[in-house]
């Protein structure tokens, strides 16, 4: 084989091949999701269309007093989440149920054996 063809010949893309290829293809997407909303608002009739821009201001305006007021209610600035309760009694109705289940199965082959023999 002549050196050209063997580096032609690749098993798998490369990370940026495949990057590339997805940027690209969110890319298209989101222009197919702009171009379809562009078509529902144009649809609308004029006093719709208003009502629907009121609509969104009235929302983004909510959205950022929220945002001010509770800032802890966004997930990426506000302290880690955690679990209610203790994560000790998790594990203790874990080991329990394993205990029972053991309890159970032990049950099950003495009266087999009882019965057997």
């Amino acid at each position: 084989m002549s050196p050209h063809l063997l580096g032609s010949l690749r098993s798998e893309p490369s990370s940026a091949d495949v990057i590339s290829l997805e940027l690209h293809r969110i890319e298209v997407e989101r222009r197919v999701v702009a171009d379809r909303a562009t078509d529902v608002v144009e649809a609308l009739p004029e006093a719709d269309q208003d009502q629907l821009a009121r609509d969104i201001a009235h929302i983004e305006r909510a959205t950022l007093a929220l945002k001010q007021a509770e800032p802890a209610l966004q997930p990426w600035t506000g302290p880690q989440a955690t679990l209610p309760g203790n994560p000790r009694s998790v594990w203790l109705l874990i080991a329990t149920l394993w205990i029972s289940a053991a309890l159970i199965a032990t049950g099950a082959v003495v009266v087999i054996a009882t019965i057997v023999g």
